[in-house]
């Protein structure tokens, strides 16, 4: 039954629709869909651009308020024209009506459909996205929206398990990411040395030790990591060129190219690719979980400030320069 559901959701939001379709328009398939869900204006449950009064002297309109049947506000949605991708600014308007409104739970529908949680279990400053979802037939995370959110099976017992599933992924792929980092780290790759010299002392005796791992380069490394500037186009190295360093600052390349571009993407993916080249003809790449990212922060101040990008230890490491890209 959830099947159906969203794979009809999925035809009023996406399949059958124009490209151009204007926000008025799209409200009209919204509407419908949220029928799908079994939610109806003229039950009650669906309040459409509700005014509320906000202090002395402003209101807040947003698109959508869903009711429960004693007339509790039970979620916020906001709604933005498919044709245009989802951006902070569209985030930060649902998160002043969830705010305003005192809602855990709201939902901005565009080219797909983002669930945000405000409540807390979770302390910081904005609400956190707990998923994204795209008009997919069968999609699983589109089943699981259905059960989620259509009236009959709404609960918040329910929701509550959702979030923390959700959180627990989050803050998994933040330990992950760490833990990663600590590993790679140069501070780390060194006390190999010593636990190798610590295995073989019972065999060996620790100078004959050492003087074999100086003549040894150990490395970790992640596993699918391309090392080869071949992973980019060609038009990001026409030629060579030479690159004058003696500003002390790390030439840093992003794609797309404009600081202002990347930033947007950034802060809707969430993720980028950092690919150090180094000066002996290496390259490493890292993923930069950038769940942290906010509006506020600048995207070239937050790369310079990492430690191995500082200056003075940038040169110390041999990097030449560094490529960032939205795009693996």
């Amino acid at each position: 039954m959830n099947n159906e559901k969203w794979n009809e959701i999925c035809f009023l939001l996406s399949d059958n629709i124009r490209t151009d379709i204007s926000e008025n328009d799209f409200e009209q398939n919204v509407v419908q869909a949220l029928r799908v869900l079994d939610w109806k204006e003229y039950s009650g449950d669906i309040e459409i651009r509700p005014s509320f009064q906000v202090g002395a002297a402003n209101r807040i309109t947003p698109d959508f308020v869903i009711k429960s049947s004693d007339n509790r506000k039970l979620f916020v949605i906001e709604i933005k024209q498919p044709n245009i991708p989802l951006n902070s600014k569209f985030q930060q308007q649902l998160f002043s009506y969830m705010r305003q409104l005192r809602l855990e739970y709201g939902i901005l529908i565009g080219q797909g459909i983002q669930i945000f949680y405000d409540g807390d279990l979770v302390n910081q400053e904005d609400p956190i996205l707990l998923e994204t979802i795209k008009f997919a037939k069968d999609d699983e995370k589109g089943l699981k929206f259905v059960e989620l959110f259509a009236k009959e099976s709404f609960s918040q017992e329910s929701l509550k398990a959702f979030t923390l599933n959700g959180l627990k992924k989050i803050n998994r792929r933040e330990e992950h990411k760490n833990l990663t980092e600590k590993i790679l780290s140069e501070s780390y790759q060194e006390k190999i040395s010593e636990l190798i010299k610590q295995d073989f002392l019972n065999e060996y005796d620790g100078e004959l030790i050492e003087s074999v791992l100086k003549e040894l380069n150990i490395e970790i490394k992640t596993k699918n990591q391309e090392i080869s500037q071949t992973v980019f186009p060609k038009s990001h190295y026409k030629e060579p060129r030479i690159i004058d360093y003696s500003n002390g600052i790390l030439p840093i390349e992003l794609n797309p190219s404009s600081e202002s571009d990347f930033k947007r993407r950034l802060l809707l993916t969430k993720t980028a690719y950092i690919t150090t080249f180094y000066k002996n003809g290496t390259s490493k790449q890292k993923i930069w979980n950038a769940q942290r990212f906010r509006e506020s922060s600048g995207v070239l101040g937050n790369l310079r400030s990492r430690p191995e990008f500082r200056n003075g230890e940038w040169q110390k490491l041999g990097i030449e320069k560094v490529f960032v890209s939205i795009d693996k």
